[in-house]
């Protein structure tokens, strides 16, 4: 590709913004060329109002829109960053995509699979190149553990997650202008957000997923609703989920979330074992295995006999900029290098993270019955559960 890689957001919220500084180190580089920004709300694409979260930011040349078709028109972009509220899409992206434009898509991509869908098959047929937001898959502890899984059977796996509903605490878009929360960030609010499990769980989902290269085959979930008297000042997103899932290839995985307000405290706990190893997030990233040949042995082997480092420590943090500023820089080099070995996923590839949870859903409001993922997708008995609702 001749010059540097135009490229476009869309949405420039608390995510936008992140996304929006890699995008501004990638074209002092001369990779990317920010030829345009889009948001619904004037006041958000205020260069001083950028500066304070992407200081080295300056608008230049680039155009400013509060229309996405028209900025796709006008601006012409290569590609698009879509950062929007999962429940705001209205065929922006299927539009954007008969154009010849490529599509980073942040997840989740919808809160309906009837519209995911649709936007896969857009992108499909376009023949573009496409990306979803999930920045773990290039973690390099993430990384580690996919290549070292890669001819092993997955046991089990958990992926803990405490945090609070403040975790998004900074409120850049006026939602209650298009029928949102007033008080609130979007991110607690059950029908922009599909629940703190679609939202924001979604990324322990995918990240399993990528550890073991297979897709979700079934899910059985239970949820804590948030007290009926604290949901006007907190949010009406659930206090906690338990969420478990089954994999096509074998073995399970335990996703336990929390979002508890006032707590402002944050943890994760990890693990994930086969038939015969144990991996464990320490000070380095250590798998704990017996290779001997004389199994079972004689005697107990010590710590120093089964423990091999799979990566050195410490450990990055796989949501943090590091891994954001990857994804978009080998997501930009995809496209301007013709090579998709670059992109760890696409939009295509990505929806069983987001049929899962949104699935998880259904079971939690179902009784937590278990729910075959393929079934949810393709089933008449879940049709209703796919669909936009009217009037939203």
């Amino acid at each position: 590709m001749a010059g540097a890689l135009k490229v476009a957001v869309v949405g420039i919220g608390q995510r936008g913004l992140q996304h929006l500084k890699s995008i501004v180190s990638l074209q002092v580089d001369e990779e990317v060329q920010l030829v345009a920004l889009a948001d619904p709300f004037e006041e958000n694409l205020a260069e001083t109002k950028i500066q304070g979260y992407v200081p080295d930011y300056k608008r230049g040349s680039t155009q400013l829109f509060t229309d996405v078709d028209e900025m796709v028109d006008t601006a012409k972009p290569d590609a698009v960053w879509f950062v929007m509220p999962p429940n705001q899409h209205r065929g922006e992206i299927e539009r954007t995509v008969a154009k010849g434009v490529h599509i980073f898509a942040e997840k989740p991509q919808s809160l309906f699979y009837d519209e995911i869908k649709s936007q896969a098959d857009a992108i499909d047929k376009a023949g573009v190149a496409s990306v979803v937001g999930f920045q773990k898959r290039y973690d390099p502890w993430y990384t580690a553990i996919h290549d070292y899984m890669a001819d092993k059977q997955l046991a089990s796996a958990m992926a803990v997650s405490l945090g609070s509903v403040e975790g998004h605490s900074a409120k850049h878009s006026p939602t209650e202008r298009q029928g949102g929360p007033k008080n609130r960030v979007w991110t607690a609010n059950r029908a922009w957000s599909g629940t703190s499990m679609v939202e924001a769980g979604i990324h322990q989902t995918d990240q399993i997923r990528y550890w073991v290269s297979d897709d979700v085959e079934w899910v059985q979930a239970a949820y804590v609703d948030r007290p009926e008297d604290l949901q006007e000042t907190q949010g009406d997103n659930p206090t906690a989920y338990t969420v478990v899932y089954g994999f096509k290839r074998g073995g399970i995985a335990n996703i336990i979330f929390t979002k508890p307000a006032r707590s402002y405290y944050n943890e994760k706990i990890e693990y994930i074992h086969t038939p015969e190893a144990h991996i464990a997030f320490e000070d380095d990233l250590a798998v704990y295995s017996y290779g001997g040949s004389d199994y079972p042995p004689a005697s107990r082997p010590t710590r120093e006999q089964l423990r091999t480092v799979l990566a050195e420590g410490p450990e990055t943090n796989p949501m943090g900029p590091n891994s954001t500023m990857e994804i978009s820089r080998q997501f930009a080099r995809s496209i301007s290098e013709s090579d998709p070995s670059l992109r760890r996923n696409s939009f295509r590839s990505s929806m069983n993270s987001l049929a899962a949870v949104l699935a998880a859903n259904v079971s939690d409001s179902l009784g937590g019955i278990r729910i075959d993922i393929d079934e949810f997708e393709n089933s008449d008995k879940f049709a209703e559960y796919r669909q936009r609702p009217e009037g939203l």
